[in-house]
C-alpha cells in the first residue's frame, strides 16, 4: 500500500517517524506533496518520503499511489477528500475529519458513490487500550454502564491553527476528536442531547469546552477539554463507571494505565497493555502503527469502511461538535 500524503507539518512528521520504525512491508512512504515541491523536500529526506509532487492533484493522479492521507489545516479537509475521492483513490483524512457534519455527510457521500475507503484518523480507536476496555465492560467487570467523566485540560498553544477561525482552530475540533472517540467507541452512538457552556480566545475560537452528553436512560458523559490550560494545572484522565465500578484510564486518547476499580474507588485489578512504537522525538506521541496497520488491512480486503472507527461513529462525532459549536456561538469564516 503506497501512501501519498498532503502536508509535511507536525502531525505528518510524527506519523512518518512511527511508520519508519514500524517498516512493514505493505505500508509504503511513496510521495508527498504540500505547499511546493521545494518546501517538502527536507521532511521527504528526513522521513524517507520516495517521492515530491509538485501539487496536491499531481499525487493523486500518479496511479502508483493507493491511499491519500490528508494532514493539512482542518479548512482544506473536505476540498483535499473530495479531489482524492473523484481520482478514485482510498483517503484517510487527519481529525477533525471535517469542520461540521454537513461537511462530513458530503465526504461519505462521495466515498460511498466512488466505493473506494475512507476513514478519518481516529488513532484511539484503534489501540490495544481501547479493545482492553471494551473486554472488561463487555465481561461485566463493573457491572451496567451508568456514566463517564473525560477530562483533557491540555495546552497546545504552541500549534498556531488551533488560535484561528480562518484555520477552523478550537478546542472542539483539537481535542473533540479525542474524547468523543472515547465516549463513543464505549457507549455508541446513539446519544439524545449535548449541551454545554465555553469560553473563548479574542479571535473568536473556543478554548475551554465543558459540556455533557445524554444517552438514554439517563446515562451522562461529563467532558471537558482545553487547549490553553497553565502547565501546572494541566490534567487528563477518563473513568468509565457502572453500577459494580468503574475503569480508570490516565490518558483520554492513549492510556499507558488502566484501573479497575471498586465501588468505593478501591484497586482491584491493574490489567497490562502492550508496549507500543514511540515516537523517536516526541515521546508521549506513540501508538500511531495501529491505525495505519487496521487501514492497511481494511484496504487489502476491499472494505470502505475501518472496522474500528466505522463512518456511523465518524457522523456522530462531527454532528455532535457542530451542535456545540453552535452552543458557543462559533463559526468559521469559510462555512
Amino acid at each position: 500500500m503506497n501512501i501519498g500524503i498532503c502536508g509535511a507539518g507536525t502531525i505528518a512528521s510524527w506519523i512518518s517517524d512511527i511508520l519508519g520504525q514500524l517498516n512493514h512491508e505493505n505500508i509504503v512512504k511513496y510521495g508527498v506533496a504540500g505547499i511546493s515541491a521545494e518546501s517538502c523536500k527536507p521532511f521527504a529526506e528526513k522521513y524517507g518520503w520516495q517521492k515530491i509532487f509538485d501539487s496536491y492533484e499531481e499525487l493523486m493522479c500518479d496511479p502508483a499511489v493507493d491511499v491519500v492521507y490528508i494532514a493539512v489545516p482542518n479548512q482544506l479537509h473536505m476540498d483535499l477528500c473530495l479531489m482524492a475521492l473523484e481520482h478514485g483513490k482510498n483517503v484517510v483524512v487527519e481529525k477533525p475529519f471535517a469542520v461540521n457534519d454537513k461537511q462530513a455527510n458530503a465526504m461519505i457521500e462521495k466515498a460511498k458513490e466512488k466505493g473506494v475507503f475512507l476513514s478519518e484518523a481516529l488513532w484511539p480507536a484503534f489501540l490495544p487500550s481501547r479493545h482492553i476496555v471494551d473486554h472488561i465492560i463487555k465481561d461485566g467487570k463493573i457491572g451496567t454502564l451508568t456514566g463517564a467523566k473525560i477530562v483533557s485540560k491540555a495546552n497546545v498553544m504552541f500549534m498556531d491553527r488551533v488560535k484561528k477561525l480562518e484555520t477552523g482552530g478550537g478546542s472542539l475540533l483539537d481535542m473533540g476528536p479525542y474524547i468523543l472517540s472515547r465516549m463513543t467507541s464505549h457507549f455508541g452512538t446513539g446519544y439524545e442531547s449535548v449541551e454545554g457552556h465555553f469560553e473563548k480566545l479574542e479571535t473568536g475560537v473556543d478554548s475551554r469546552d465543558y459540556y455533557t452528553v445524554t444517552y438514554p436512560g439517563g446515562i451522562k458523559i461529563e467532558c471537558v477539554s482545553t487547549i490553553d490550560t497553565p502547565e501546572e494545572e494541566r490534567e487528563e484522565y477518563c473513568e468509565i463507571m457502572g453500577t459494580e465500578g468503574s475503569i480508570y484510564m490516565n490518558s483520554v486518547s492513549n492510556p499507558d494505565y488502566l484501573e479497575i476499580r471498586n465501588p468505593d474507588g478501591t484497586v482491584r485489578e491493574v490489567p497490562g497493555l502492550p508496549p507500543l512504537i514511540v515516537n523517536s522525538e516526541v515521546p508521549f506521541v506513540k501508538g500511531y502503527e495501529h491505525e495505519w496497520m487496521g487501514f492497511e488491512k481494511a484496504i487489502r480486503e476491499g472494505k470502505t469502511q475501518a472496522g474500528d472507527a466505522p463512518w456511523e461513529q465518524t457522523l456522530t462525532i462531527s454532528k455532535i461538535m457542530t451542535e456545540l459549536r453552535a452552543q458557543a456561538g462559533v463559526v468559521f469564516p469559510f462555512e
